[in-house]
Parts: C-alpha cells; sequence; structure tokens
C-alpha cells in the first residue's frame, strides 16, 4: 500500500523492509517543492525529488545542513564525496535518495542501488536531525 504526500502527490510505500512510514514532509526553497521525504521507523529517509536539481547543489544542500549538527568535517566530506559520486546526472525529477540512519554508518542509496554508507553513529544521528531537531529543513507530519 502506499501513501501520497498531500502537497506533491509522490506516493510513499507504507513500509520499506521492517520499517513503517511514520512521517512525511516537503523540502521547499521559496515557492519550488524540491522533494517529498518519508520517514520510517527504522531509520531509512527517503527522498523522492519532485524538481531535479545538480549533484553538487542536492549534495550541497545537505552537507550544510549536517554541518551544524555534526562536528565530523571527514565524515562530512566522504558523505558528500558519496552523494555526488551516485548523482552522475544530478537528482532529476523522479530521482529516489534513500539515507539509511539506522546503523553504524550512514548508508546511501541512489533509484535502488547502493552507492556506499560513510561516516559513524555520529553522522546517521546528525542526518536524522535534519527533519527530526527544532531547525529540522522542512515541517514533517505524521501519517
Amino acid at each position: 500500500m502506499s501513501i501520497a504526500e498531500p502537497k506533491t502527490k509522490i506516493k510513499f510505500n507504507d513500509k520499506k523492509g521492517s520499517g513503517k512510514l511514520k512521517r512525511l514532509g516537503v523540502r521547499t526553497k521559496g515557492p519550488i517543492k524540491v522533494y517529498a521525504v518519508g520517514e520510517y521507523s527504522s531509520g531509512d529517509y527517503v527522498l523522492k525529488m519532485s524538481y531535479g536539481v545538480g549533484a553538487a547543489k542536492m549534495s550541497g544542500a545537505l552537507v550544510d545542513a549536517l554541518k551544524p549538527r555534526c562536528s565530523d568535517a571527514k565524515s562530512i566530506a566522504e558523505f558528500e564525496a558519496c552523494l555526488v559520486g551516485g548523482l552522475p546526472n544530478g537528482a532529476t525529477k523522479g530521482t529516489e535518495l534513500v539515507f539509511s540512519t539506522g546503523g553504524f554508518k550512514l548508508g546511501v542509496a541512489v533509484n535502488g542501488k547502493k552507492v556506499g554508507s560513510v561516516g559513524g553513529p555520529s553522522l546517521c544521528k546528525a542526518f536524522a536531525k535534519i527533519y527530526t531537531d527544532k531547525k529540522a529543513v522542512c515541517a514533517m507530519h505524521e501519517v
């Protein structure tokens, strides 16, 4: 079964592996809905692009969100390189990015293909905070 994020109408599976869809949100930049995001109980964050952006712009935006939440500059640099490498054609409309925060490393997958795992537990926690702390990049709503 799938659940549509109301503002973008992008659909998310209600389950991903052992995780259940908990919350949905939309990352906007001005009037542009850049991507819809789903948070799963397994610690996975699924980003589905509703607007295409280049690899450097997408990775740069996530890195900028990570920096105030994580002091491990080496892990952040590894994450940026991993994501840029996994997006050779950029994050075009329809691209699905999965970030797995439930382990000892941050897992990164693009369109169902694992592109790497980087950092450690502090990077995983920091990535989750992008969508869960008081300064989250977008409002998330329970499903």
